[in-house]
């Protein structure tokens, strides 16, 4: 099962990262096997979790957090060759009518408590040196990551969804 990348920008971003460090090659072996094609990144941990699939080729790591939390039998899988990262993003409109409150809630945003709660309550990975991991989860300093290029993937996102549909007939 794989997300596609014309309809989520988690799995845009993840598939610009892959095929940027793998080739497209890799998409083209894997859909010699005829995966199911799925929209958001959330839909590959639900349908793995519903037994409509038992493997999944992407989706997102908190949703699986989640699961297997909730005593599901699932279990997130980090590729040697490296996992994609994606990273949110925030920041202030520049019209915004109250710069002064967007920057104190920025502040608390990026402060270690609101770090603290996206790790557990939000399943989410902090880089905050401040915030402590789940003891059950790989720390993510053990996990080798693809690196984020947000410019390049508005850049090429067109022709990636292009070469993605081809490949994969959708």
């Amino acid at each position: 099962m794989k997300a596609h990348p014309g309809y989520s920008g988690t799995i845009m971003t993840a598939t610009y990262q892959m095929q940027r460090d793998l080739g497209w090659s890799y998409f083209e072996k894997l859909a010699k096997q005829s995966v199911l094609q799925v929209q958001s990144s959330a839909d590959p941990p639900k349908k793995l979790d519903l037994g409509e699939r038992a493997v999944t080729a992407d989706g997102n790591e908190y949703n699986i957090f989640e699961l297997k939390e909730k005593g599901r039998p699932l279990e997130p899988v980090y590729a040697t060759e490296g996992s994609p990262l994606i990273v949110g993003p925030n920041g202030i409109f520049k019209s915004s009518p109250n710069p002064n409150a967007a920057k104190l809630f920025q502040q608390f945003c990026l402060g270690r408590d609101a770090q603290q709660l996206i790790i557990d309550v939000g399943g989410l990975r902090s880089a905050h040196p401040d915030t402590q991991e789940k003891a059950s989860r790989k720390p993510l300093k053990d996990i080798k990551t693809m690196k984020d290029d947000a410019i390049a993937v508005e850049q090429q996102s067109d022709a990636i969804k292009s070469h993605y549909s081809k490949i994969f007939h959708v």
